[in-house]
Protein backbone atom coordinates (compact mmCIF):
# COMPACT_ATOMS: atom_id res chain seq x y z
CA UNK A 1 0.00 0.00 0.00
CA UNK A 2 1.46 3.25 -0.75
CA UNK A 3 0.68 6.70 0.11
CA UNK A 4 0.06 9.03 -2.80
CA UNK A 5 1.46 13.07 -2.22
CA UNK A 6 0.08 15.84 -4.33
CA UNK A 7 1.60 18.98 -4.33
CA UNK A 8 2.12 21.69 -7.34
CA UNK A 9 5.56 22.48 -8.35
CA UNK A 10 7.74 20.04 -6.81
CA UNK A 11 11.25 20.94 -5.86
CA UNK A 12 13.98 20.19 -4.09
CA UNK A 13 13.13 21.36 -0.64
CA UNK A 14 9.90 19.45 -0.81
CA UNK A 15 10.95 16.48 -1.69
CA UNK A 16 14.30 16.69 0.74
CA UNK A 17 11.51 17.11 3.76
CA UNK A 18 9.00 14.75 2.36
CA UNK A 19 12.17 11.85 2.04
CA UNK A 20 13.02 12.89 5.71
CA UNK A 21 9.42 12.65 7.31
CA UNK A 22 8.41 9.82 5.59
CA UNK A 23 11.21 7.47 4.69
CA UNK A 24 13.89 8.34 7.83
CA UNK A 25 11.47 8.41 10.51
CA UNK A 26 8.40 6.89 9.24
CA UNK A 27 9.10 4.41 7.22
CA UNK A 28 6.13 4.74 4.54
CA UNK A 29 6.29 4.01 1.11
CA UNK A 30 5.26 7.04 -0.75
CA UNK A 31 5.25 8.83 -3.95
CA UNK A 32 4.89 12.22 -4.76
CA UNK A 33 2.99 13.46 -8.03
CA UNK A 34 1.79 17.21 -9.28
CA UNK A 35 -1.01 16.07 -12.13
CA UNK A 36 -4.05 16.86 -10.10
CA UNK A 37 -6.63 14.68 -12.38
CA UNK A 38 -4.48 11.29 -11.55
CA UNK A 39 -4.08 12.20 -7.78
CA UNK A 40 -8.35 12.48 -7.71
CA UNK A 41 -8.59 9.42 -9.16
CA UNK A 42 -6.52 7.63 -7.02
CA UNK A 43 -8.34 5.37 -4.38
CA UNK A 44 -5.76 4.50 -2.03
CA UNK A 45 -4.48 6.57 0.70
CA UNK A 46 -3.47 10.02 -0.28
CA UNK A 47 -2.78 13.70 1.00
CA UNK A 48 -2.13 16.85 -0.62
CA UNK A 49 0.67 19.79 0.72
CA UNK A 50 -0.96 22.80 -1.69
CA UNK A 51 -2.31 25.92 -1.20
CA UNK A 52 -6.14 25.11 -1.42
CA UNK A 53 -7.99 21.18 -0.87
CA UNK A 54 -8.19 19.46 -4.37
CA UNK A 55 -11.62 17.49 -3.27
CA UNK A 56 -12.12 15.45 0.39
CA UNK A 57 -8.55 14.20 0.64
CA UNK A 58 -6.23 15.09 3.65
CA UNK A 59 -5.51 18.46 3.46
CA UNK A 60 -2.23 19.83 4.79
CA UNK A 61 -1.90 23.48 3.95
CA UNK A 62 0.89 25.10 2.78
CA UNK A 63 2.37 28.65 3.59
CA UNK A 64 4.85 29.20 0.89
CA UNK A 65 7.99 28.71 2.17
CA UNK A 66 8.72 25.85 -0.01
CA UNK A 67 8.07 26.73 -3.22
CA UNK A 68 10.86 30.27 -2.86
CA UNK A 69 14.14 30.44 -3.41
CA UNK A 70 17.41 31.81 -2.02
CA UNK A 71 17.20 32.94 1.54
CA UNK A 72 15.55 35.54 3.34
CA UNK A 73 14.40 36.51 6.51
CA UNK A 74 11.04 34.80 7.59
CA UNK A 75 8.09 36.56 10.31
CA UNK A 76 7.97 33.90 12.13
CA UNK A 77 4.41 34.40 13.68
CA UNK A 78 3.54 31.82 16.42
CA UNK A 79 0.65 29.76 18.17
CA UNK A 80 -0.08 27.25 20.59
CA UNK A 81 0.46 23.93 20.43
CA UNK A 82 0.90 20.89 22.43
CA UNK A 83 2.00 24.04 24.98
CA UNK A 84 4.80 24.93 23.15
CA UNK A 85 4.81 27.29 20.71
CA UNK A 86 4.94 26.35 16.48
CA UNK A 87 5.22 28.76 13.33
CA UNK A 88 4.02 28.64 10.13
CA UNK A 89 0.37 28.80 11.40
CA UNK A 90 -2.42 27.99 8.83
CA UNK A 91 -5.81 27.45 8.50
CA UNK A 92 -8.01 24.91 7.20
CA UNK A 93 -5.71 22.30 7.08
CA UNK A 94 -5.06 18.58 8.67
CA UNK A 95 -2.39 20.42 11.08
CA UNK A 96 -3.03 24.45 12.22
CA UNK A 97 0.63 25.35 11.02
CA UNK A 98 2.62 23.85 7.94
CA UNK A 99 4.41 21.03 9.59
CA UNK A 100 6.45 20.59 6.16
CA UNK A 101 7.73 24.04 6.09
CA UNK A 102 8.44 24.29 9.78
CA UNK A 103 10.42 21.15 9.41
CA UNK A 104 12.28 22.01 6.36
CA UNK A 105 13.35 25.43 8.22
CA UNK A 106 14.53 23.21 11.33
CA UNK A 107 16.36 20.57 9.64
CA UNK A 108 18.28 23.10 7.13
CA UNK A 109 19.17 25.36 9.98
CA UNK A 110 17.08 28.12 8.17
CA UNK A 111 17.64 30.62 11.03
CA UNK A 112 21.16 29.98 11.06
CA UNK A 113 21.60 32.01 7.51
CA UNK A 114 19.44 34.65 8.76
CA UNK A 115 19.93 35.32 12.71
CA UNK A 116 23.68 36.65 12.90
CA UNK A 117 24.13 36.46 16.41
CA UNK A 118 26.99 34.68 17.56
CA UNK A 119 28.68 34.55 20.76
CA UNK A 120 32.43 34.62 21.87
CA UNK A 121 33.60 31.64 19.55
CA UNK A 122 31.76 33.09 16.90
CA UNK A 123 29.05 30.18 17.50
CA UNK A 124 24.93 30.41 16.99
CA UNK A 125 24.14 29.72 20.48
CA UNK A 126 20.60 28.21 21.44
CA UNK A 127 19.69 31.35 23.16
CA UNK A 128 19.50 32.96 19.92
CA UNK A 129 17.27 29.39 18.80
CA UNK A 130 13.33 29.84 17.59
CA UNK A 131 13.68 26.27 19.86
CA UNK A 132 14.94 28.33 22.98
CA UNK A 133 12.49 31.19 22.47
CA UNK A 134 9.48 29.03 21.62
CA UNK A 135 9.84 26.21 24.53
CA UNK A 136 10.44 23.42 22.44
CA UNK A 137 14.29 22.75 22.54
CA UNK A 138 14.20 20.06 24.67
CA UNK A 139 11.72 18.45 22.99
CA UNK A 140 12.37 16.68 19.51
CA UNK A 141 9.92 18.38 18.05
CA UNK A 142 10.60 17.42 14.17
CA UNK A 143 10.43 13.82 15.36
CA UNK A 144 7.27 14.25 16.76
CA UNK A 145 5.08 16.29 14.36
CA UNK A 146 6.32 12.97 11.74
CA UNK A 147 4.16 10.88 14.65
CA UNK A 148 1.28 13.50 14.44
CA UNK A 149 1.06 12.83 10.97
CA UNK A 150 1.19 9.50 11.37
CA UNK A 151 -1.38 9.54 13.44
CA UNK A 152 -3.76 11.78 11.18
CA UNK A 153 -3.33 9.11 8.48
CA UNK A 154 -3.92 6.55 10.36
CA UNK A 155 -7.55 7.67 11.71
CA UNK A 156 -8.25 7.69 7.53
CA UNK A 157 -6.21 5.10 6.67
CA UNK A 158 -5.90 2.52 9.70
CA UNK A 159 -4.11 -0.17 7.10
CA UNK A 160 -1.32 2.37 6.40
CA UNK A 161 2.10 0.75 6.78
CA UNK A 162 4.89 2.45 8.57
CA UNK A 163 8.06 1.07 10.45
CA UNK A 164 8.23 0.88 13.80
CA UNK A 165 11.86 2.16 14.85
CA UNK A 166 14.14 1.02 18.28
CA UNK A 167 15.69 3.88 20.49
CA UNK A 168 19.31 3.91 19.72
CA UNK A 169 22.20 5.28 21.92
CA UNK A 170 25.44 6.07 20.65
CA UNK A 171 27.96 7.40 22.63
CA UNK A 172 31.04 9.16 21.58
CA UNK A 173 34.15 10.79 23.07
CA UNK A 174 36.22 13.95 22.30
CA UNK A 175 39.67 13.77 22.85
CA UNK A 176 41.62 17.00 22.82
CA UNK A 177 44.29 16.05 25.28
CA UNK A 178 44.58 12.20 25.42
CA UNK A 179 46.43 12.36 28.74
CA UNK A 180 47.03 14.59 31.41
CA UNK A 181 50.68 14.30 32.05
CA UNK A 182 51.87 10.89 30.23
CA UNK A 183 52.50 13.35 26.92
CA UNK A 184 53.77 16.37 28.25
CA UNK A 185 57.45 17.62 28.09
CA UNK A 186 59.99 16.30 30.76
CA UNK A 187 59.69 19.11 33.27
CA UNK A 188 55.85 19.56 32.87
CA UNK A 189 55.07 15.60 33.51
CA UNK A 190 56.80 15.83 36.20
CA UNK A 191 55.03 18.11 37.94
CA UNK A 192 51.27 17.11 36.96
CA UNK A 193 52.29 13.88 37.65
CA UNK A 194 53.18 15.36 41.37
CA UNK A 195 49.92 16.53 41.37
CA UNK A 196 48.42 13.50 40.69
CA UNK A 197 50.49 11.84 42.96
CA UNK A 198 49.09 14.06 45.80
CA UNK A 199 45.30 13.57 44.45
CA UNK A 200 46.18 10.21 45.32
CA UNK A 201 46.17 8.83 41.91
CA UNK A 202 49.20 6.32 40.42
CA UNK A 203 48.21 7.05 36.78
CA UNK A 204 47.44 9.27 34.69
CA UNK A 205 43.71 10.21 35.49
CA UNK A 206 42.65 11.04 30.95
CA UNK A 207 44.02 7.16 30.60
CA UNK A 208 39.87 6.10 31.27
CA UNK A 209 40.84 3.52 27.52
CA UNK A 210 40.10 0.58 29.29
CA UNK A 211 37.22 1.85 31.38
CA UNK A 212 35.24 2.82 28.12
CA UNK A 213 36.25 -0.71 26.69
CA UNK A 214 34.80 -2.15 29.74
CA UNK A 215 31.98 -0.28 29.27
CA UNK A 216 31.18 -0.92 26.06
CA UNK A 217 31.67 -4.78 26.63
CA UNK A 218 29.03 -4.85 29.60
CA UNK A 219 26.00 -2.78 27.68
CA UNK A 220 26.87 -4.09 23.68
CA UNK A 221 28.14 -0.67 22.33
CA UNK A 222 30.93 0.85 20.65
CA UNK A 223 31.91 4.48 21.37
CA UNK A 224 33.24 6.32 19.01
CA UNK A 225 36.41 8.45 19.32
CA UNK A 226 37.09 12.48 17.59
CA UNK A 227 40.25 12.85 17.72
CA UNK A 228 41.76 16.46 18.02
CA UNK A 229 45.41 16.74 15.96
CA UNK A 230 45.54 20.20 15.66
CA UNK A 231 47.81 22.38 18.00
CA UNK A 232 48.57 25.44 16.28
CA UNK A 233 45.89 27.60 17.90
CA UNK A 234 45.38 29.02 21.90
CA UNK A 235 42.08 26.64 21.59
CA UNK A 236 44.10 23.36 20.65
CA UNK A 237 45.86 21.48 22.92
CA UNK A 238 46.87 17.79 21.05
CA UNK A 239 50.24 16.78 21.30
CA UNK A 240 52.79 16.53 18.72
CA UNK A 241 51.62 13.76 16.19
CA UNK A 242 54.95 12.22 16.22
CA UNK A 243 54.72 11.55 20.26
CA UNK A 244 55.05 7.50 20.33
CA UNK A 245 52.13 7.24 23.18
CA UNK A 246 49.98 9.62 21.30
CA UNK A 247 50.44 7.39 18.06
CA UNK A 248 50.33 4.15 19.89
CA UNK A 249 46.91 4.88 21.80
CA UNK A 250 45.37 6.09 18.54
CA UNK A 251 46.40 2.20 16.66
CA UNK A 252 45.02 0.82 19.98
CA UNK A 253 41.66 2.97 19.65
CA UNK A 254 41.07 2.17 16.40
CA UNK A 255 41.62 -1.45 16.35
CA UNK A 256 37.81 -1.60 18.13
CA UNK A 257 36.31 1.55 17.70
CA UNK A 258 35.35 4.34 15.47
CA UNK A 259 37.09 7.02 14.86
CA UNK A 260 36.33 10.55 13.55
CA UNK A 261 38.66 13.75 13.01
CA UNK A 262 38.05 16.33 15.66
CA UNK A 263 38.74 19.31 13.45
CA UNK A 264 40.42 22.22 15.10
CA UNK A 265 39.44 25.26 16.24
CA UNK A 266 40.20 27.41 13.32
CA UNK A 267 38.97 24.79 10.76
CA UNK A 268 36.03 25.69 10.21
CA UNK A 269 36.78 28.75 7.62
CA UNK A 270 40.14 26.42 6.51
CA UNK A 271 39.64 23.29 4.08
CA UNK A 272 43.42 23.02 4.01
CA UNK A 273 43.56 22.33 8.09
CA UNK A 274 41.18 19.64 7.79
CA UNK A 275 42.99 18.19 5.36
CA UNK A 276 46.31 18.40 7.09
CA UNK A 277 44.86 16.91 9.80
CA UNK A 278 42.66 14.42 8.70
CA UNK A 279 45.60 13.13 6.56
CA UNK A 280 47.83 12.91 9.74
CA UNK A 281 45.21 10.75 11.54
CA UNK A 282 45.15 8.58 8.64
CA UNK A 283 49.02 8.10 8.45
CA UNK A 284 49.09 7.06 12.09
CA UNK A 285 45.82 4.23 11.66
CA UNK A 286 46.16 3.42 8.76
CA UNK A 287 42.66 3.81 7.80
CA UNK A 288 41.01 6.40 6.05
CA UNK A 289 38.94 8.89 8.07
CA UNK A 290 35.12 9.25 6.85
CA UNK A 291 33.31 11.12 10.12
CA UNK A 292 34.06 14.57 12.27
CA UNK A 293 33.34 16.78 15.11
CA UNK A 294 34.02 20.13 14.86
CA UNK A 295 36.04 21.11 17.92
CA UNK A 296 33.90 23.81 20.30
CA UNK A 297 31.06 22.47 18.04
CA UNK A 298 32.63 25.02 15.68
CA UNK A 299 30.84 25.78 12.45
CA UNK A 300 29.46 27.97 9.56
CA UNK A 301 26.85 27.13 7.75
CA UNK A 302 26.91 26.06 4.36
CA UNK A 303 31.02 26.59 4.25
CA UNK A 304 31.83 24.54 7.58
CA UNK A 305 30.21 21.74 5.70
CA UNK A 306 31.13 22.01 2.26
CA UNK A 307 34.69 21.71 3.30
CA UNK A 308 33.75 18.54 4.65
CA UNK A 309 32.41 17.27 1.99
CA UNK A 310 34.97 18.26 0.07
CA UNK A 311 37.49 16.54 1.85
CA UNK A 312 35.81 13.03 1.69
CA UNK A 313 33.67 13.27 5.36
CA UNK A 314 30.62 11.33 5.47
CA UNK A 315 29.19 12.04 8.41
CA UNK A 316 29.36 14.51 11.17
CA UNK A 317 28.46 14.69 14.26
CA UNK A 318 28.96 18.57 15.20
CA UNK A 319 24.90 19.58 15.69
CA UNK A 320 24.64 20.68 18.84
CA UNK A 321 24.73 23.83 20.79
CA UNK A 322 27.46 24.62 23.47
CA UNK A 323 25.94 26.65 25.94
CA UNK A 324 22.33 24.34 26.14
CA UNK A 325 21.45 20.97 25.48
CA UNK A 326 18.80 19.45 23.42
CA UNK A 327 18.04 19.46 19.31
CA UNK A 328 19.55 21.84 17.74
CA UNK A 329 17.80 20.99 14.38
CA UNK A 330 14.73 19.66 15.99
CA UNK A 331 15.46 15.90 15.63
CA UNK A 332 17.03 13.07 17.17
CA UNK A 333 17.33 11.34 13.65
CA UNK A 334 20.23 11.39 11.27
CA UNK A 335 19.45 13.35 8.50
CA UNK A 336 21.19 14.93 5.14
CA UNK A 337 22.44 18.16 5.16
CA UNK A 338 20.55 20.56 3.40
CA UNK A 339 22.68 23.50 1.69
CA UNK A 340 20.41 26.16 1.74
CA UNK A 341 22.74 28.41 -0.21
CA UNK A 342 22.74 26.25 -3.27
CA UNK A 343 19.23 24.87 -2.53
CA UNK A 344 20.20 21.03 -2.65
CA UNK A 345 20.15 17.89 -0.62
CA UNK A 346 23.67 16.85 0.07
CA UNK A 347 25.87 13.18 1.15
CA UNK A 348 26.93 14.79 4.10
CA UNK A 349 24.85 12.94 6.98
CA UNK A 350 24.11 14.64 10.19
CA UNK A 351 24.06 12.80 13.83
CA UNK A 352 22.42 15.43 15.79
CA UNK A 353 24.06 15.06 19.55
CA UNK A 354 21.93 16.04 22.35
CA UNK A 355 23.96 16.59 25.16
CA UNK A 356 27.71 17.87 25.98
CA UNK A 357 29.38 17.59 29.48
CA UNK A 358 30.72 21.18 29.29
CA UNK A 359 27.54 22.11 28.23
CA UNK A 360 26.06 20.89 32.06
CA UNK A 361 29.09 21.87 33.92
CA UNK A 362 30.55 24.62 32.97
CA UNK A 363 27.85 26.37 30.88
CA UNK A 364 24.48 25.83 32.52
CA UNK A 365 26.21 25.22 35.88
CA UNK A 366 24.59 22.23 37.41
CA UNK A 367 26.06 19.51 39.89
CA UNK A 368 26.26 16.30 39.07
CA UNK A 369 22.93 14.76 40.18
CA UNK A 370 21.06 17.69 38.61
CA UNK A 371 22.99 16.92 35.25
CA UNK A 372 21.87 13.44 35.58
CA UNK A 373 17.77 14.14 36.09
CA UNK A 374 18.57 16.27 32.94
CA UNK A 375 19.83 13.21 31.30
CA UNK A 376 16.98 11.11 32.52
CA UNK A 377 14.34 14.08 30.68
CA UNK A 378 16.22 14.12 27.62
CA UNK A 379 16.26 10.26 27.16
CA UNK A 380 12.77 9.93 28.02
CA UNK A 381 12.12 12.64 25.15
CA UNK A 382 14.21 10.51 22.94
CA UNK A 383 12.35 6.90 23.97
CA UNK A 384 8.83 8.53 23.23
CA UNK A 385 9.74 8.89 19.03
CA UNK A 386 12.48 5.89 19.19
CA UNK A 387 15.30 7.73 18.11
CA UNK A 388 18.87 8.07 18.25
CA UNK A 389 20.80 9.86 21.64
CA UNK A 390 23.78 10.88 20.74
CA UNK A 391 26.40 11.81 23.66
CA UNK A 392 29.34 14.46 23.62
CA UNK A 393 31.56 13.18 26.63
CA UNK A 394 35.84 13.44 26.70
CA UNK A 395 37.75 11.55 28.66
CA UNK A 396 38.76 14.31 30.92
CA UNK A 397 35.22 14.42 32.15
CA UNK A 398 35.05 10.55 33.21
CA UNK A 399 38.26 10.70 35.26
CA UNK A 400 36.80 12.40 38.07
CA UNK A 401 40.26 14.39 38.44
CA UNK A 402 40.02 17.93 39.06
CA UNK A 403 36.92 19.90 37.89
CA UNK A 404 35.22 16.67 36.82
CA UNK A 405 35.54 15.29 40.16
CA UNK A 406 32.06 13.40 40.76
CA UNK A 407 31.10 12.98 37.44
CA UNK A 408 32.02 10.21 36.41
CA UNK A 409 28.86 8.75 38.06
CA UNK A 410 26.91 10.85 35.86
CA UNK A 411 28.64 9.14 32.62
CA UNK A 412 27.65 5.76 34.67
CA UNK A 413 24.53 6.67 35.11
CA UNK A 414 24.01 7.52 31.42
CA UNK A 415 25.18 4.54 30.09
CA UNK A 416 22.62 2.54 32.95
CA UNK A 417 19.53 4.89 31.88
CA UNK A 418 19.94 4.31 28.11
CA UNK A 419 20.79 0.44 28.60
CA UNK A 420 17.49 -0.19 30.08
CA UNK A 421 15.59 2.02 27.92
CA UNK A 422 17.24 -0.19 25.37
CA UNK A 423 16.29 -3.29 26.47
Amino acid sequence: MQLLVYTPNLNSRKQYVFDFLFSEVLGINYQVLDDAFAFSNYQGPKISYAPEVLADEIHFKSCGLLDELGIKYQNLESINYDNYQVFFPVQSSAMPFDVFAASFYLLSRYEEYTNKGRDQHRRFPAKYSIAKTNSFLHKPVVDIWAYDILNVLLQRFPDLPFRKRRFKFIPTLDIDRPYYFKTEKFVKRVLKQFKSFLKGRSTDPFDVYQQVAQWDKNDQQQTQYFILMGNKHEFDVAPKRNHPKFRALLQKLSQHHPIGIHPSYASHLHEDEVVNEKQALEEIIQHPIERSRQHYLKFNLPETFENLLDVGIKEDYSMAYADDVGFRAGTCTPFYWYNLRADYSTGLKVFPTIVMDQTLRAYLKLKPQEASDILNLLLNEVKKVNGTFISLWHNESLSNFGVWEGWKTVYQQLLEEANRINK
